[in-house]
């Protein structure tokens, strides 16, 4: 009983600590950031086709669209994006925020309502502009048939100018006085009466054209407020019109009805487009953009209360956690406690067991280490001895010159010291002294010509740069050794891939030695990246191909290219014996080889499908059983962005280091 009541406490315990993780887990998942985003997506792109649809309007009313399709478009969008965000409303419990949302369509609605009254008024605007100058046309024909009626009647009154009586023109007539008196006045009224007529038709004509400049003028105005609907020029235009239709009474009857039309349309311009300016202004005053920015900054709030209470959530549920591991683990410990004497033997026993486990494990992992290391130094032992023997060579023909020049250093030391020394009185040991001092100095003559002969200096420099480049192709191979699994990005720069195959030859050539090499090299650029890894990748590939090669010998053929714009291209070809259906999908599998126990670790090919997928590129294989494997690397000239940051990391972490 006292077992089963024990089982039962522990199972209720154990559903309220489940119950009560459970919870927490639940409260501290609760933010949806996706969801967020694409809410606030859509309010960007609401806010961006209100923003397009004023636009519009100002196209149209520019006359740059030929009909209001482009203002009617957004409509159909406007309710696509206000349904989704509708549907997304129903599970906002912020009662602000599905206000702010009927905000926006209400304010939708305001402005689709303007732009409805702007297409009808612009309509009857565009109406009244486009009739101008057919007006104007109508009345330039009006003003022509009054002009050509006019000059008809000039002609007709010139024609009929009184003639001199031909009484007059006869002097051997006899007339009297009062005839001649008579005649004479008949003629001045006459005369006087075709003065006034032409006087008439002048003033008639001058009228014509005072109206026509009048009329060109209220259509220039007209035109001009339209382009610039300023107040000034609104009232300027106001006036002429007035002072057109005060003046249309004078015109002729075929003049009266196309000004007075052309009148009537001025003043609708007139009136539409001061209409339409304010129009226009009510348009871009409504506040779709503030009212979408409002419901923006509300759902930001409440995404940001949100995630602090799922970090508090967060916090809980660590702290949780941490109490039940702390319980879990009590309880565990006195219930081994107090099982500790009957399960000793047992314990003792799975302990021993265990300790033989790891143990051997232990020992697996570093036969493993000691197989890839061994591997690793049997590929680099030329590749170090030979700088190593170069550095040796150098420094010793570096110790046979400086033992000429330490010779030369020795003897102008002793030459100078006798130098310094007092001239003798003597004659004899004059000459003495100066037969010795020539003797060292055509010592000294010997010993710079021998020098100039072989250029010691230029020598000793290059042997010391033979060796510093040595000592630099050491370090690298170590360097690249122990970077062997991981990807170094310190030593990121420019440069050309031939040079990495030509460096990995070098390295590769105590096993290369009996195949034959075809190097085809292209044309290509420099590339961004680590050389170092990559010449590691070209090393793995260059040692699967010859390990493919029958021991007789083959060839490996090694091609570089463009493979497109910024893309170069290697290949490492063999003719072994290809690589067979069921085993191809498994080369890029860590640990996975076909090379008999001990030969390979299996991590090559990954490895180095790790290294070219860094640099943003891809390697691809291609084989036939029988013929041969082709393996192909794309490298992109420029690298990826991450290379650059991860190299930035490394850096400081080097400096703090």
């Amino acid at each position: 009983m006292k077992a089963w009541l024990r089982g039962a406490s522990t199972a209720a315990v154990l559903v309220l600590l489940a119950g009560g993780w459970a919870y927490l887990y639940t409260h501290s998942r609760t933010v949806d950031a996706h969801q967020q985003n694409a809410t606030l997506a859509m309010l960007k792109d609401l806010k961006q086709i209100d923003t397009d649809w004023g636009a519009d309007v100002l196209r149209s009313q520019a006359d740059l669209h030929k009909s209001y399709d482009a203002l009617v478009r957004p409509l159909q969008l406007f309710a696509t994006l206000t349904a989704r965000l509708d549907e997304e409303a129903a599970a906002w419990e912020d009662a602000a925020l599905r206000d702010a949302l009927l905000d926006i369509k209400t304010t939708l609605a305001e402005k689709s309502e303007l732009i409805d009254r702007f297409k009808a008024q612009n309509s009857l605007l565009k109406n009244s502009l486009h009739y101008l100058p057919t007006a104007h046309r109508d009345i330039q024909s009006a003003m022509r048939t009054e002009r050509d009626r006019s000059f008809s009647s000039t002609q007709r009154l010139l024609g009929t100018l009184p003639a001199e009586p031909k009484r007059a023109q006869a002097p051997d007539a006899e007339i009297s006085s009062a005839v001649v008196q008579a005649d004479l006045e008949a003629l001045r009224r006459r005369m006087d009466e075709q003065a006034r007529q032409a006087r008439a038709l002048n003033r008639e004509a001058v009228a014509l054209v005072q109206w026509e400049n009048a009329v060109t003028q209220v259509v220039g105005e007209a035109l001009r407020y339209y382009a610039v609907p300023d107040d000034a020029e609104g009232e300027n235009l106001k006036r002429e019109l007035d002072a057109l239709r005060a003046s249309l009474p004078g015109y002729p009857a075929a003049l009266q009805e196309p000004i007075g039309n052309l009148v009537a349309h001025v003043e609708a311009l007139l009136q539409l487009r001061s209409r339409q300016t304010a129009l226009l202004r009510d348009i871009a005053a409504v506040p779709v953009p503030a009212k979408i920015d409002a419901l923006s900054n509300g759902l930001i709030a409440r995404f940001d209360a949100e995630l602090a209470q799922q970090g508090r959530y967060n916090g809980l549920l660590l702290f949780y956690s941490a109490a039940v591991l702390t319980l879990v683990f009590g309880a565990a410990g006195f219930i081994t406690y107090r099982n500790a004497t009957e399960r000793r033997r047992l314990a003792e026993l799975v302990d021993r067991q265990t300790q033989e486990l790891k143990d051997n494990e232990a020992q697996l992992i570093h036969a493993q280490k000691m197989n890839a290391l061994g591997e690793m130094v049997a590929g680099i032992t030329h590749e170090v001895n030979t700088p190593l023997a170069a550095v040796k060579s150098g420094l010793q023909s570096t110790r046979e010159v400086m033992t000429t020049i330490a010779e030369v250093i020795d003897g102008a030391g002793h030459l100078s010291g006798a130098l310094l020394q007092p001239t003798p009185k003597e004659e004899a040991q004059r000459r003495e002294r100066n037969a010795a001092l020539s003797a060292r100095v055509r010592r000294l003559v010997e010993l710079r010509d021998e020098l100039a002969s072989f250029q010691a200096v230029e020598t000793v420099n290059q042997l010391l740069d033979d060796g510093i480049r040595s000592v630099e192709h050491i370090s690298r191979v170590i360097s690249n050794m122990l970077n062997f699994s991981r990807l170094d990005r310190s030593r990121i720069a420019l440069s050309r891939v031939e040079d990495g195959l030509e460096s990995t030859l070098a390295m590769a050539a105590h096993f290369l030695g009996k195949y034959k090499v075809v190097k085809e090299y292209g044309t290509t650029e420099p590339v961004h990246c680590d050389l170092a890894q990559i010449n590691q990748v070209l090393l793995n590939l260059i040692r699967n191909a010859a390990q493919a090669l029958p021991a007789s010998g083959g060839t490996i053929t090694l091609r570089t290219g463009m493979r497109g714009p910024g893309q170069v291209c290697i290949e490492v070809i063999d003719n072994g014996q290809g690589i067979t259906p069921d085993v191809l999908p498994k080369i890029w599998q860590p640990f996975f080889t076909t090379k008999k126990e001990g030969a390979g670790t299996g991590l090559g090919l990954s490895t180095s499908k790790k290294i070219v997928e860094a640099h943003g590129g891809t390697i691809e294989v291609s084989t036939e059983v029988g013929v041969g494997t082709q393996f192909t690397i794309v490298l992109p000239v420029q690298p990826p962005a991450e290379l650059y940051e991860q190299q930035d990391r490394l850096a400081l972490a080097s400096a703090g280091a």
